[in-house]
């Protein structure tokens, strides 16, 4: 039902409420108009018994005869004539006794004649039946009129001479008087009905600007927008700041906003899913870094040993001056194996530097995805930031997406944090592998070094058979060089074993990452849960 229409019931409602008002309001002045008249008659019909008390008095004390008392009591109730009021007997046989009309007195009178066929005298007796005093209405004529006219007479019965005195008041001045106040109720009544209306109507069309349409319908906008249909059009009346334009705007807003984090969310998922994949190829690389660094480390320490033994050799030779040349033919075998190991160290130096440098160039990359999985938490944030400004503009309706947009902006920050993480972890291992890069470079002199070292050290061996003392010397020139190049060998053991722990943080590193990833992953799928309950 339309407002109008209600508006408009409840007026015809307040108007036959007020006639009903009038009515009664009416009804109850003619009720105490009416007694106060027979209030009147009953005052007047008092002082006329007084009168016949005091007559009558008289005659029982012996002071007047009957027909004395009876002549006196009859001018004395004529003498209480006032206007229309004058008082009137009859004795027991209906003969008047008294009456402002003097050709009457004295003669048998039964009164007129009633509408409904009784006479007066008849109505007064059933007026006395069972009372002292009578009242009851009559229809009789005033003056010289013949129009009969309502008047209301009382009755009172003096028992001691059986006379039946009244006195009455025409009625009706009562009429009009009722007249004159129903048609003022009924004035004031459509006075207060043509008001009511207009401001009825004015209300409506003010509530009508003010909601922009009528109440159901925007109560009906207001169901569909908190079940999740954002697809209706709104259809708006009135000004521009009404309700349905206000909610037609606010429709508008959710619509955009709910497209944007779909396509956020699908873009999380998308970047989520690559940079899984790429997490797993991190992951196999470190795998390989990982065996290449354990081969490296026992190479390394095999060249140790090596080196540990030539030393040995070198010693013993020294100690033995009178076979050293069968000494030296077998040292320049050992120094030309010792070479050969030292060039393929020096192979495997080389290829391990290679495997460092391709790790930092992958961890780079992590670091460019990790620095993209921070701008897309940053735009999550803002836009859970709008959407719980959009939230407080729509009010008390907007409460339950406020609670959404405040928990995509929790994952967001919670999605930066993890970002946070990895790009320090990131950080550490890219400086870490650089040192590793480094002692590689530095490492691959000395292996050269080596290896020149001990080619020397062959070619002075063929020359120990021509000098004794040149192989003592040059003999004690190799077990201090491979004295330093044990040395070297142990550290470069060290900084192998520094570069599989790093590969093993790198690993840990990825395995981290490899978790953030999928937490993204679930959060950009439960925020696209979270708004697929709304229809665009």
């Amino acid at each position: 039902m339309r407002l109008r229409t209600r508006l408009m019931i409840l007026v015809l409602a307040s108007f036959l409420g007020t006639l009903l008002i009038a009515g009664l309001a009416l009804h109850s002045l003619r009720s105490e108009l009416y007694s106060q008249k027979s209030e009147q008659i009953t005052v007047a019909l008092r002082m006329a018994e007084g009168v016949m008390n005091r007559y009558g008095a008289l005659e029982q004390q012996g002071k007047l005869s009957r027909a004395e008392a009876e002549r006196q009591a009859s001018a004395a109730l004529n003498m209480l004539r006032v206007d229309d009021l004058y008082f009137f007997a009859r004795d027991a046989n209906n003969v008047l006794k008294v009456h402002p009309k003097a050709e009457r007195v004295g003669k048998v009178d039964l009164g007129s004649t009633l509408p409904d066929g009784r006479t007066t005298v008849a109505a007064y007796e059933e007026a006395l039946a069972g009372h002292k005093y009578g009242i009851t209405t009559i229809q009789t004529s005033r003056g010289s009129s013949q129009q009969p006219i309502p008047k209301l007479n009382g009755v009172m019965r003096y028992e001691r001479w059986g006379w039946t005195v009244g006195t009455g008041i025409f009625v009706d001045d009562v009429d009009a008087i009722f007249w004159r106040e129903a048609s003022l109720l009924l004035g004031v009544s459509a006075a207060v009905m043509i008001g009511v209306g207009l401001l009825s109507l004015a209300m409506s069309r003010r509530i009508i600007g003010t909601l922009g349409g009528e109440p159901a319908y925007a109560a009906e906008i207001m169901e569909a927008i908190a079940a999740g249909d954002l697809s209706r059009d709104i259809v708006a009346q009135g000004q521009e700041h009404s309700l349905l334009m206000a909610m037609r705007r606010m429709q508008s807003g959710l619509r955009q906003m709910i497209e944007q984090i779909n396509r956020s969310s699908a873009l999380m998922t998308h970047t989520a899913q690559e940079l899984a994949g790429e997490m797993r190829k991190l992951d196999q690389v470190s795998n390989t870094a990982s065996e290449s660094t354990t081969s490296a480390a026992a190479a390394i320490e095999q060249l140790s040993v090596s080196i540990d033994h030539v030393s040995d050799s070198a010693r013993q030779t020294e100690s033995d001056s009178q076979t050293m040349a069968e000494l030296a033919r077998s040292g320049c075998g050992v120094a030309q194996a010792a070479a050969g190991s030292i060039l393929a160290v020096s192979g495997q130096v080389t290829g391990a530097a290679a495997m460092v440098e391709r790790l930092a160039e992958h961890t780079s990359s992590i670091s460019g995805i990790a620095e993209t999985i921070r701008d897309i938490a940053n735009q999550t944030n803002l836009l859970a930031l709008n959407a719980a400004i959009e939230a407080a503009r729509a009010g008390e309706t907007g409460r339950g997406f406020a609670v959404v947009a405040d928990e995509v902006r929790k994952l967001a920050e919670r999605t930066a944090e993890a970002t946070s993480e990895i790009a320090s972890i990131i950080g550490t291992v890219v400086s870490e592998t650089s040192t590793v890069s480094a002692c590689m470079e530095e490492i691959r002199p000395a292996v050269e070094n080596g290896a020149s070292q001990v080619h020397e050290a062959a070619e002075t061996l063929h020359r120990i058979s021509r000098s004794a003392e040149q192989t003592l010397a040059l003999f004690r020139n190799v077990a201090y060089s491979m004295s330093e190049q044990s040395q070297a060998g142990t550290s470069i053991a060290g900084s192998v074993e520094q570069v599989a722990g790093v590969v093993t943080e790198t690993r840990s590193a990825v395995a981290l990452a490899t978790r953030v990833v999928h937490d993204i992953d679930s959060m950009a799928k439960g925020l696209h849960d979270a708004v697929s309950r709304f229809r665009l």
